[in-house]
């Protein structure tokens, strides 16, 4: 009779522990990735996720806890862009602001392009005339713009460009090489000559000299020559 007792008891399992088990990894799983949520947003995106986590709900159906997990994960993705677009919109406004106050509007550009945030400037705010020395007035609006890029740690790329006018000087024999040493000097002046807690680290650069080969405008006139004639300031995202 014990034989038989025992073999009941053990055909009598089922496999209803299954959908508790499910249930359980699925709500610790929402739970980590709020907290992960709740590190990177404000209480607003936090909110809606919170949201889109409650009406993801908790599956009944093992075959459908992979789908909810990755419906999880996409909305982490999602949000975690949002996160990084309201830096750079930040980052943005906090440039825009720099230029305006010391008067530059006409000067430095300032955009939210694809990679990130890009200040234009044009060389003679920065150079004298076939030189890549900065300027004292130039190196004071740096230094402000280095505070932004300080705190915000991103890569950032400068790159030098010219117009089509052949230099050659006894320090420079081609517009390539005063475009990549006037990019050199900015990124000099943020890891080398700014007071030695506000440098930043030069593993955060990248330099680049493309002398006359990509212009903004046709080199017909003084206009666009000196629209061409430039240093631009990528923050990438």
């Amino acid at each position: 009779m014990a034989d038989n007792y025992n073999v009941d008891e053990d055909e009598g399992g089922g496999s209803e522990w299954l959908a508790t088990y499910g249930d359980l990894v699925t709500l610790l799983l929402c739970f980590f990735i709020l907290l992960y949520s709740m590190s990177i947003m404000d209480m607003a995106k936090f909110k809606q996720a919170a949201a889109s986590l409650n009406s993801m709900g908790v599956s009944q159906q093992n075959g459908s806890m992979k789908d909810s997990v990755g419906d999880s994960i996409s909305d982490l993705n999602i949000y975690n862009a949002i996160a990084v677009q309201e830096e750079m919109d930040d980052i943005y406004s906090k440039v825009k602001e720099i230029v305006d106050s010391k008067g530059l509007t006409e000067d430095v550009k300032v955009e939210k392009v694809g990679p990130g945030v890009l200040l234009r400037f044009k060389d003679e705010i920065l150079f004298d005339v076939a030189q890549s020395e900065l300027k004292a007035n130039a190196k004071n609006t740096l230094q402000r713009l280095g505070e932004v890029l300080r705190s915000h740690n991103k890569n950032i790329k400068v790159e030098g460009h010219t117009d089509n006018v052949p230099i050659k000087t006894s320090r420079y024999r081609s517009n390539w090489e005063l475009s990549a040493d006037r990019a050199i000097s900015v990124v000099r002046y943020f890891t080398e000559e700014l007071p030695e807690d506000q440098r930043i680290s030069a593993d955060k650069f990248e330099v680049a000299g493309y002398g006359e080969y990509r212009p903004m405008a046709p080199n017909d006139s003084e206009a666009n020559k000196q629209k061409n004639r430039r240093i631009e300031i990528t923050i990438l995202k």
